[in-house]
């Protein structure tokens, strides 16, 4: 099954979503400096040329007409069909409309996707439960957006929410274990517009999605899920923020019941932004911390426990990991961005199995260059980042990596 987890923005996008008082997420608009691409590899298990070699961009494709685009999430079914999503604007225009785009082989072409006209709708994360059933999530201007695609990937239809969804949801994540049980996460206002932010969870049965009750934690009007991955049905986890100088959470679904795990980080400003499951005793969750810092914890069957990720330290970087996903138990990976005095670089990391290591990535635009979040197809097929990058034509143009050229 593949796993993925990503965020997006709130109000106007750029960048990575970030923690804010008063809002849910904050997107760094900065600007990079060109860095030399990643040499093409060939991806094989937990090698080690691969972890050395790294990432190389790939040509993409943005939307006729656009001035901003950018890719949230992946998911990779094959060397010839992979699925990106996102969301763009049309320039001149202040709304920002959900896109995908699919991978054949040779290209990335855009695909449309229906939303509701007028809204802004943007799609933030994507998941196969098949080889051709792909499901998309997001949010439009007052409640979640589901997207599903049975031709994998190639055309979509919009799936109603759950009646009773609490306002202004969005969702930031998806995973599949079946066609009949996948789950989302996210986040809410508990009511009306003006109120706290709460964590959303949703669930489909094969028939329709429904808003599933999450964990019982300390209310504190910012609480966030960004991440879940799950390792089978009764076996889900969940991972965000909360508070307004936060602190991670992480939630497990047993089959039953969800329930907050203990987790070890606790720092200043601090978050989870995606989780990636292996098996029952052998899950990473990824994010950040004290506004500097990468994080990465691991669940070994028994606890979570923080293992040593390395930051880039030039400067006061502030690093930020926003995806992970796992090949296996010695060959992990995960990607988001360095960021330094307003200027933002591409950052991977990859674990093999002893240590985490900063591994070559691309910054193919004249500004800044992000990565949201990232796949793998099967053992012995390539990984696929996606982000953005600024400074060219358009401003914001979509972004795509590859371990293989």
């Amino acid at each position: 099954m593949i796993f993925f987890s990503a965020q997006a923005a709130d109000g106007m996008p750029p960048p990575r979503p970030r923690k804010r008082a008063g809002a849910p997420v904050r997107r760094r608009f900065v600007s990079a400096g060109t860095a030399a691409l990643a040499t093409a590899v060939v991806l094989g298990i937990a090698s080690a040329a691969q972890a050395v070699t790294g990432f190389q961009a790939q040509a993409s494709s943005n939307v006729t007409g656009s001035d901003f685009d950018e890719l949230d999430g992946v998911t990779s079914i094959g060397a010839t069909n992979a699925t990106a999503v996102g969301f763009f604007r049309i320039s001149g225009t202040l709304t920002f409309r959900a896109f995908a785009e699919h991978w054949n082989g040779r290209t990335w072409a855009v695909v449309t996707v229906p939303s509701p006209a007028g809204d802004d709708t943007r799609l933030h994360a994507v998941a196969a439960a098949t080889t051709t059933n792909l499901w998309a999530v997001g949010s439009d201007a007052s409640h979640s957006l589901f997207e599903q695609s049975t031709t994998g990937g190639t055309a979509w239809s919009v799936v109603p929410s759950p009646g009773n969804e609490p306002g202004s949801s969005e969702l930031h994540a998806i995973s599949a274990v079946s066609p009949t049980d996948i789950w989302a996460v996210g986040y809410s206002r508990a009511g009306a517009i003006g109120q706290g932010f709460e964590p959303l969870i949703e669930h489909w049965n094969g028939a329709a999605w429904s808003v599933i009750p999450g964990a019982p934690i300390t209310a504190t009007g910012m609480d966030f899920l960004t991440g879940v991955s799950a390792a089978s049905s009764a076996d889900v986890w969940a991972v965000g923020r909360s508070g307004r100088h936060s602190t991670p959470i992480i939630e497990h679904w047993n089959g039953t019941s969800w329930a907050q795990i203990p987790q070890p980080v606790s720092g200043f400003d601090s978050s989870l932004n995606s989780v990636a499951a292996i098996s029952g005793s052998d899950v990473w969750a990824v994010g950040e911390q004290n506004l500097n810092q990468t994080v990465t914890e691991h669940w070994n069957g028994t606890a979570w426990t923080l293992v040593p990720s390395p930051s880039v330290t030039a400067n006061n970087a502030q690093d930020v990991l926003g995806g992970v996903s796992t090949i296996g138990s010695s060959d992990v990976w995960a990607v988001g961005f360095s960021s330094v005095l307003g200027t933002s670089q591409t950052l991977a990391e990859h674990w093999d199995g002893t240590s985490w290591q900063i591994v070559p990535s691309a910054n193919p635009g004249a500004g800044s260059s992000q990565l949201s979040s990232l796949a793998q197809t099967a053992p012995g097929g390539p990984l696929r980042a996606v982000g953005f990058a600024t400074g060219g034509t358009p401003q914001t143009a979509t972004l795509v990596e590859t371990t293989v050229g």
